[in-house]
């Protein structure tokens, strides 16, 4: 009895320690999408008030699916950068998360390679989020952009919907 009483006591005193401890978390500084945005005819470019601005671009600007593309972040009146990080994710249909390991190629220029899947649609909605990590703040910068097919593949299943 001694025992139990023993863990919930610091079962319970963890708890409140965890919960009353500062928070580590970087306040999330949202950049504007400048418009007009459109990937196809020109880098998007996103910017604050404090003059904090990245310029974003895929090539090839056709960004075809199941081919290697190369996206690019150049940053201006951004010091101290840490870490960047590409997430790219479907909007009118789930395709899991699509990632590019961003690698500085200059002092404000980054880069990284991307495949983004083929999928059931022939019109594809994505919508990529730019997270440049630095000291003091996550300054974040949310780009739509859209793919085409050539044709749009058949479901997955449509053998069974076909009987």
């Amino acid at each position: 009895m001694l025992i139990g009483i023993t863990v919930f006591v610091l079962t319970v005193a963890g708890k409140w320690w965890f919960d009353t401890r500062p928070s580590t978390a970087l306040p999330i500084i949202a950049l504007s999408l400048q418009t007009p945005c459109d990937l196809h005819q020109a880098p998007c470019v996103a910017s604050d008030a404090q003059g904090r601005r990245l310029r974003f671009s895929i090539n090839p600007s056709s960004i075809p699916l199941m081919e290697e593309l190369t996206v690019q972040v150049d940053t201006n009146g951004l010091t101290d950068i840490n870490n960047l990080r590409l997430t790219v994710e479907g909007v009118n249909m789930f395709m899991g998360y699509q990632y590019a390991d961003l690698k500085s190629i200059g002092a404000t220029q980054f880069q990284g390679k991307l495949i983004l899947p083929v999928c059931t649609l022939e019109r594809m909605e994505w919508l990529t989020t730019v997270d440049v990590f630095t000291p003091a703040a996550k300054l974040q910068a949310k780009i739509p952009f859209v793919t085409m097919s050539s044709k749009a593949l058949p479901p997955f299943n449509q053998n069974l919907l076909n009987k």
